[in-house]
C-alpha cells in the first residue's frame, strides 16, 4: 500500500478495502470478509479497535492518520532490509522493534519512532562492530541474526525513559533559568465537522493563548524562560530539543454530542510499551491540579502518539480544557477567573514535577509564588 488522501467511513464501497482489511486480519484483527469491498459493520469495528490500540483519534474513519499508521505496521523485523536513506526514510513498525532490541543493548537512548533514521544508522553500526561484522549500518539477515542472538532472553530497558528521568533528577527544583515551550496552537486531531470548526476556531485560538500567556507570565515571575507559540509565531519551536525542559500544549475540543464535556491530558504512549515516563508524571499534576481548582469534568490522563507528542524529545503534556460545544464548558472557559485558575494549575503542575515528596505540599493548597517561597525556606534550612 502507497499513502492515500481518500478517506473511507462506514456503508464506502472500494477495490482498495480488501487490501486494507487483509492487513488488519494479518495484525490479529476480525474484519469479517477479507474480500468484501465494503465497509460494513465488522470493518469499522477493527478499524476503531486498531485505531484505540495505535492511540489514534477512535472514530472509525479510515483517514489520513490511520492510513499512516496501517502503512507503518506492513513489516515485522526481517521482512526487508533496513537501511538509512536520507531522501526516503524507511519506517514501520520493524524499525520500531530494531530500534527497541537495540535500545535493550544500550546502543539507541533515544524515542522509539519508527524512523531508520542518523542514530538508528548509527546504532545498527555500533551493534555490527560489536558482532564482528561488515560495518555498513545496514540492517540486513546477517546483522538481524546476530541481533537475535545477543538479545534473546535479555530484560528489556527502555533508555530513553531512563535518560528522561535522570535529566529531570539533576537539575534541582527551581523552575528559574529553565526554558518552557507553551504552545497554544497545536495540531491534533479533534473533530471532522468543519462546520464546528468554522463556529469555534477563532475562539478556540482565544482561549488558548490567553491561557498560555497566564502561564508565561507566572514562569516568568520566578525566574523561568517561557515562550508562547501560537498559528502565527512558531519561531520558539526550534528551542524543543535543545533548550526546553518540557512542553505544554493547550488547546480545547469539539464533538458533535453537545454533552461531551470535561478536561483531559495526554502524553506520549504508544501500545508498544514506549513512553514519556516524565511527561505522564507532568499530565497527572496537572489533571489533579485542574480538578482541585475548577469544576471542569476531570476526564483523567491518557497516552497517545499523536504527532505533537512525539515530535520533540522534550516531555510533553497536552492539555484539552473542555469542550467548546458543551455549553457549561464554554460558559467555564469564558471566565477569565477559570481561565487564570487552569494557568495556576499548570504552573504549580510544572513546579511540583520536580519536587520531592519531602517537599510537595498537598495538592491545590498553594500558588506559585507561595510553592516557590516554600523551596527557597527549605533549601535555607539545609
Amino acid at each position: 500500500m502507497t499513502s492515500h488522501t481518500t478517506t473511507y467511513r462506514l456503508g464506502d464501497d472500494d477495490a482498495v478495502l480488501p487490501a486494507v482489511k487483509a492487513q488488519l486480519s494479518r495484525l490479529g484483527y476480525s474484519v469479517g470478509d477479507a474480500s468484501s469491498s465494503v465497509f460494513d459493520h465488522m470493518f469499522d469495528y477493527a478499524v476503531r479497535s486498531f485505531q484505540q490500540d495505535r492511540g489514534l483519534y477512535t472514530d472509525g474513519v479510515l483517514g489520513q492518520q490511520t492510513w499512516g499508521q496501517v502503512e507503518l505496521a506492513r513489516h515485522r523485523l526481517g521482512d526487508r532490509v533496513l537501511r538509512f536513506d536520507p531522501v526516503r526514510p524507511f519506517a514501520g513498525d520493524d524499525v520500531a522493534e530494531l530500534q527497541r532490541s537495540l535500545a535493550r543493548l544500550g546502543l539507541y537512548a533515544w524515542r522509539v519512532d519508527c524512523v531508520f533514521a542518523e542514530r538508528t544508522h548509527a546504532a545498527v553500526r555500533e551493534l555490527q562492530k560489536s558482532l564482528g561484522l561488515e560495518v555498513d549500518g545496514v540492517a540486513g539477515p546477517r546483522t538481524l541474526r546476530g541481533l537475535s542472538a545477543v538479545t534473546r532472553g535479555q530484560a528489556s530497558g527502555d533508555l530513553f525513559a531512563l535518560r528522561e528521568t535522570a535529566r529531570l533528577r539533576s537539575d534541582g527544583p527551581s523552575l528559574s533559568g529553565r526554558t518552557f515551550l507553551i504552545d497554544a496552537a497545536p495540531q491534533i486531531p479533534v473533530s471532522p465537522d468543519p462546520q464546528l470548526h468554522r463556529e469555534h476556531d477563532a475562539e478556540m485560538l482565544g482561549y488558548s493563548g490567553d491561557i498560555a500567556r497566564r502561564i508565561a507570565g507566572r514562569l516568568a515571575a520566578v525566574g523561568a524562560s517561557p515562550f508562547v507559540m501560537d498559528a502565527d509565531n512558531r519561531e520558539a519551536e526550534q528551542l524543543a530539543d535543545t533548550k526546553s525542559s518540557a512542553l505544554i500544549t493547550i488547546s480545547q475540543d469539539l464533538h458533535s454530542d453537545a454533552a461531551a464535556n470535561g478536561v483531559a491530558v495526554f502524553y506520549f504512549g504508544s501500545v508498544n510499551g514506549e513512553q514519556s515516563p516524565i511527561g505522564r508524571r507532568l499530565s497527572q499534576l496537572i489533571s489533579r491540579e485542574i480538578a482541585s481548582r475548577t469544576d471542569f469534568l476531570d476526564c483523567g490522563t491518557h497516552p497517545r502518539t499523536w504527532g505533537s507528542l512525539q515530535k520533540h524529545r522534550v516531555p510533553t503534556a497536552h492539555v484539552v480544557v473542555g469542550y467548546m460545544t458543551n455549553p457549561e464548558d464554554r460558559r467555564r472557559l469564558h471566565s477569565a477567573v477559570v481561565r487564570d485558575a487552569v494557568a495556576e494549575s499548570v504552573s504549580v503542575a510544572l513546579q511540583r514535577l520536580y519536587l520531592t515528596e519531602r517537599n510537595d505540599p498537598e495538592t491545590g493548597t498553594v500558588d506559585l509564588t507561595a510553592l516557590r517561597a516554600m523551596i527557597e525556606r527549605s533549601d535555607s534550612d539545609r
